[in-house]
C-alpha cells in the first residue's frame, strides 16, 4: 500500500513539475499571439519612420534563456504567424525566425552570457538579422540585384530601439522566470519531506 501511494504522490508530484515548465513556454506562446499583430499597428517614429521589433525581442528571449528545441519550435512558430499576417509568400520570416533563434542560442551559449546585461544586445542582434534576411529574401523572389542602403540604416535603428525596449522587458521576464523556479524548488522540497514521511 505504502508504494502504491508513493507512486501516485511522485506521479502527481511529475505533473506539477511539467506544469511548472509549460508555464514559460505557453506565456511566450501566447505573447507572440498578441504581439506579431501589435507590431503591425504599432506606430513608427515620426524622424526615423522605424519601430522596435517586439517579436523579435521574444525570441531573442527565447533562444536566451529556453533550451533549443523549444526556442527553436517558438521561432518557427512566430515566424509562420507573421508570414500569415503580411502580405507575400509563406518563408521569409519563418526561415529568418528560425535562423536567428540557432544563431542567438550559439552565441549566447558560445560565449557563455548568462547575464541579464547581454540581453539587450542579443535583442538587437535578432532585429538586425531578422528584419534584414527578411528583406534580403524578399529581394532575391523578385531577382532586384541592385540593393539600396537606407533599409539597413532602418534596420539598424529599428536593432537599436528593440534593445531599449528589452531592458526593462528581459528584467520582467528573468523575474517571473525567477518566480517560477523558486515554485519549483519550494514543489521539490515538499516532494522530499512527504517521501521522508513515508
Amino acid at each position: 500500500m505504502a508504494a502504491g501511494g508513493f507512486r501516485m504522490r511522485s506521479l502527481g508530484a511529475d505533473l506539477g513539475r511539467k506544469a511548472i515548465y509549460a508555464v514559460p513556454a505557453l506565456f511566450c506562446l501566447g505573447f507572440c499571439i498578441v504581439v506579431v499583430p501589435l507590431q503591425m499597428i504599432l506606430p513608427s517614429l515620426p524622424p526615423v519612420f522605424v519601430k522596435p521589433d517586439l517579436s523579435a525581442m521574444l525570441i531573442a528571449y527565447a533562444a536566451f534563456r529556453l533550451p533549443l528545441i523549444p526556442s527553436f519550435g517558438l521561432a518557427a512558430a512566430v515566424g509562420f504567424w507573421r508570414d500569415l499576417l503580411t502580405p507575400g509568400p509563406i518563408g521569409p520570416y519563418l526561415l529568418a525566425f528560425t535562423l536567428t533563434s540557432i544563431l542567438v542560442f550559439l552565441v549566447r551559449h558560445g560565449l557563455f552570457l548568462d547575464s541579464a546585461w547581454f540581453f539587450p544586445g542579443m535583442a538587437a542582434l535578432a532585429t538586425f538579422v531578422i528584419l534584414g534576411m527578411a528583406h534580403a529574401i524578399a529581394l532575391l523572389e523578385h531577382r532586384q540585384w541592385v540593393w539600396s542602403v537606407a533599409p539597413w540604416n532602418g534596420f539598424v535603428i529599428s536593432a537599436l530601439l528593440t534593445a531599449v525596449v528589452s531592458v526593462p522587458t528581459g528584467w520582467f521576464f528573468d523575474w517571473s522566470w525567477k518566480l517560477l523556479l523558486s515554485r519549483r524548488s519550494v514543489d521539490k522540497e515538499d516532494d522530499l519531506l512527504e517521501i521522508e514521511v513515508l
